[in-house]
């Protein structure tokens, strides 16, 4: 799918895609509530980008197998806008940079 960023911006501005960051030494975990996603690292930018490529893989399933599934269903505008952005984008949005800009820009 190609990457729009006109339509990701406007076809997304309020959905909740924010991690849930926890550090215990010696590693950082990130975790993505009400999606089966997690991931952990020695440094946050490693479990960012570990939770990163946890969503594209995601995102992958449900395409290929989940979006007929009663509890996957819910979570397709989730997989298009993972499907939509790129790493740099959907890390901002984990850590709620995405709606500050939204609404600084609005």
């Amino acid at each position: 799918m190609e990457r729009d960023e006109g339509s990701r911006d406007h076809l997304f501005p309020d959905l909740p895609l924010r991690a849930e960051v926890v550090f215990e030494d010696p590693c950082w975990s990130v975790a993505v509530p009400g999606l089966p996603v997690a991931a952990d690292g020695a440094t946050l930018d490693e479990a960012l980008s570990e939770a990163i490529a946890a969503l594209r893989e995601y995102a992958d399933d449900w395409q290929e197998r989940l979006l007929h599934a009663p509890n996957h269903q819910v979570h397709r505008d989730c997989v298009l806008l993972v499907r939509l952005s790129d790493d740099g984008q959907l890390r901002d949005r984990l850590l709620g940079k995405e709606c500050a800009l939204a609404d600084r820009a609005g």
